[in-house]
């Protein structure tokens, strides 16, 4: 996942192109990994045929939803930036992510490591590359860019 933050500064996003729902679906969180505004509420519906019980110990989001079944959906607001790993208190190998953002410039990259941002301003920029594996601190990788014309770069990060 890449995050652009303009120097200038920029209104926070008041939300993106996908919803903001994390779905329960073959025992596993669907999608595996969702960027949402910070202040956004993300909807969990279970399309299992088992419940499911929600919670996470991430330092930006501390809950736990209790079990629900098929159909059923819970919600959970996400006030504070950052990463936040989910789990299922039935399922232990189910894993989701959520990542907050304070910047409308935010996006997943695809199976090959690449990303498309568009509409960035010109001008330096803080540039974060997050994954959940990424050896760092928070899982991130922070650099200070220069946006001008078509911007490209190549990252080497280090997994877990």
């Amino acid at each position: 996942m890449v995050e652009i933050t303009p120097a200038g500064g920029v209104r926070p996003p008041t939300g993106f192109a996908w919803r903001a729902a994390m779905a329960q679906k073959d025992l596993t969180f669907t999608p595996g990994t969702l960027i949402v505004a910070k202040g956004a509420v993300v909807a969990f519906p279970n399309l299992d045929r088992v419940r499911h019980s929600i919670y996470s110990f991430s330092r930006i989001a501390r809950f736990e939803i209790d079990l629900y079944g098929r159909d059923q959906t819970r919600t959970q607001k996400f006030d504070i930036a950052g990463g936040a790993a989910l789990g299922c208190n039935i399922h232990d190998d189910m894993r989701g992510y959520v990542r907050v953002v304070e910047t409308p410039f935010a996006a997943k990259t695809d199976g090959n490591g690449f990303v498309q941002i568009s509409g960035i301003p010109a001008g330096n920029a803080a540039m974060t590359v997050w994954h959940p594996r990424l050896r760092a601190p928070a899982s991130e990788l922070r650099m200070n860019i220069s946006m001008s014309g078509d911007f490209s770069r190549k990252i080497r990060v280090r997994l877990r």
